[in-house]
């Protein structure tokens, strides 16, 4: 499930047309019918900064940051936010998302935003365990497409949102080994939530933070320790730290 990108097709464009080599999905998990085409995570969309659509996709940030979510939506907020022609930047995740990002210094054009689940939750939930995470062989397709994902866009840093993606991403990584099997936030914290010089397929050097997901945030942000901090400092010393060259 190699992504080979051509010179004349948008690497964005290229990913969500080939993302559909996850399938067959699981029971509860449905395909993304079209992209969004302003701005939103993929697979729902193109994973770019796009607030204007009458406008040409921005420039592939490759070299970037990859902000790696852990599934897209349900089908029934895909569907508003495809009639609207992309996400609501005034909800949870996208809100606080995107003041922590300008709060490190982070452009939001030099961004990838996107999954490690592809597809849709069939109906309108959007909490609890993702569907396809029971069915192993789909969680094995979908991280073999995470890795082409990291592979196209050779990030410098990942941020990992939500306690669940450290242990999907983990097994595409030897330096990431220590998270293969953590899913709470207290255990990341013990081993380490900001890895240094990891390497992927055919990218190395990478750094990768684990933060809370956004649309959590304000809830369980106070528990996160680092080094000597505790809480919403925490996370931005961790944040920092993954942003300071070796």
């Amino acid at each position: 499930m190699d992504c080979q990108m051509s010179s004349q097709e948008h690497p964005a464009e290229r990913l969500w047309r080939q993302h559909g080599a996850v399938a067959p999905y699981p029971d509860g998990v449905i395909a993304v019918p079209q992209p969004i085409p302003g701005v939103s995570f993929f697979p729902g969309g193109y994973g770019l900064w796009r607030p204007q659509v009458n406008r040409p996709l921005p420039a592939w940030p490759l070299g970037g940051v990859m902000i790696l979510g852990h599934d897209f939506h349900s089908e029934r907020g895909y569907r508003k936010s495809l009639a609207r022609g992309r996400e609501v930047e005034t909800q949870p995740t996208w809100r606080n998302l995107l003041a922590l990002l300008s709060r490190a210094g982070i452009d939001r054009n030099d961004c990838f935003f996107t999954n490690a689940f592809m597809g849709l939750r069939r109906g309108h939930a959007t909490t609890g365990i993702f569907p396809g995470a029971r069915d192993s062989l789909f969680v094995a397709r979908c991280r073999e497409f995470l890795g082409d994902q990291i592979a196209a866009q050779q990030p410098r840093l990942i941020i990992t949102l939500g306690k669940w993606v450290p242990s999907l991403l983990a097994p595409l990584s030897p330096e990431l080994r220590v998270w293969r099997d953590l899913t709470r936030f207290k255990p990341i914290d013990v081993v380490g939530p900001v890895q240094r010089a990891v390497s992927f397929r055919r990218v190395e050097n990478v750094a990768v933070v684990a933060l809370m997901h956004p649309s959590m945030r304000q809830l369980g942000v106070r528990y996160r320790q680092f080094e000597e901090l505790v809480g919403d400092p925490a996370e931005q010393a961790m944040l920092e730290r993954a942003l300071t060259p070796e």
